[in-house]
């Protein structure tokens, strides 16, 4: 938003009725320039998502919000997502301590978006029965969607020790402690965080959301698209598996391999490739696996004189 009302104000635009598609459009294509499609398509999506707010909540809003909505996204090619190795995740979480380690081994254990864990309260765990409850705002009309998960043991054991250790007793369960006017408030953002602790690790740069990531892509491997939706709080399958391509998770295709080669199936095919070279009589003898020197004569529903007999005849010339 700061960045299209800069716009607005060197194009000369002072109300709504100045914000017109080529204008809007203009706008884009300079960010599709500078900063690459994939962003002018996020600057797309919250300004139309802006927009209808508006159209929602202010007297007097244009009501149609096809000023943006007529402008088609930016061709582009994502890029699979950055999911950190195991051994960089590792490396960070061994820099960090106290309220910091509590932070990050919940986004990890939970596979929780930032927002939710900075708007966590205690009466959001249940540290008797091990459970916590995330809440996001991704209903129809940004309503919260509660969910509860099973929390791993560790994370309970870290969280009954903040919530003794903790600097003040505030409702929420993280909580801004770098000076005394801001003591006790939740955070808001934590914007050079993650960046200070790779570069302190010496490992390739990630951020909260890629923790996120690394929770889903070890769900998905481990228990499957299922597991990995729940965890992550998606209603449709569909979003996950978005995810779960972007992240390059199904270029493995090994698993299916080797699933169809063990196999009833695939056994037996791995069984004739064998006996069409050396017998069937031979086969325990055998143990690698050839093809056949010779190919087969004749196809399964045609011959070969039959073939080069049609091939042999006239073509027959069709006037149009």
């Amino acid at each position: 938003m700061t960045a299209f009302f800069a716009h607005c104000r060197q194009e000369g635009i002072d109300g709504l009725q100045g914000v017109t598609r080529p204008g809007v459009y203009k706008f884009l294509a300079a960010v599709a320039d500078e900063r690459g499609p994939n962003r002018a398509n996020v600057y797309r999506k919250n300004l139309l998502a802006a927009w209808n707010w508006g159209i929602g909540f202010v007297d007097g809003f244009p009501q149609s919000a096809a000023v943006i909505e007529s402008i088609k996204p930016f061709p582009a090619t994502r890029k699979p997502r950055y999911v950190p190795p195991e051994e960089d995740v590792i490396k960070v979480l061994q820099l960090v301590q106290g309220q910091d380690m509590v932070f990050l081994m919940a986004m990890y254990f939970t596979g929780a978006r930032r927002g939710e864990l900075f708007r966590l309260s205690w009466g959001d765990i249940d540290l008797m029965d091990g459970r916590i409850r995330l809440i996001d705002h991704k209903g129809g009309g940004g309503q919260e969607r509660p969910r509860w998960l099973a929390m791993h043991p560790e994370l309970v054991k870290v969280f009954a020790w903040w919530r003794e250790a903790r600097p003040c007793a505030v409702d929420n369960v993280f909580m801004q402690t770098q000076c005394h006017s801001f003591m006790g408030q939740p955070y808001k953002a934590r914007t050079h965080f993650m960046d200070t602790l790779c570069a302190r690790a010496g490992v390739k740069p990630f951020g909260f959301h890629a923790i996120r990531h690394k929770s889903a892509a070890t769900t998905f491997v481990a228990k499957g698209l299922n597991a990995a939706q729940i965890l992550m709080g998606h209603s449709r399958a569909t979003t996950t598996d978005i995810y779960v391509r972007s992240a390059g998770l199904y270029a493995d295709q090994g698993a299916i391999l080797e699933a169809l080669s063990a196999s009833v199936i695939g056994q037996a095919v791995s069984g004739l490739i064998r006996e069409s070279e050396c017998g069937a009589e031979e086969v325990p003898h055998r143990a690698e696996k050839v093809m056949p020197l010779k190919g087969a004569t004749s196809e399964a529903f045609c011959t070969q004189e039959l073939v080069h007999s049609r091939l042999q005849q006239p073509k027959k010339h069709i006037t149009l």
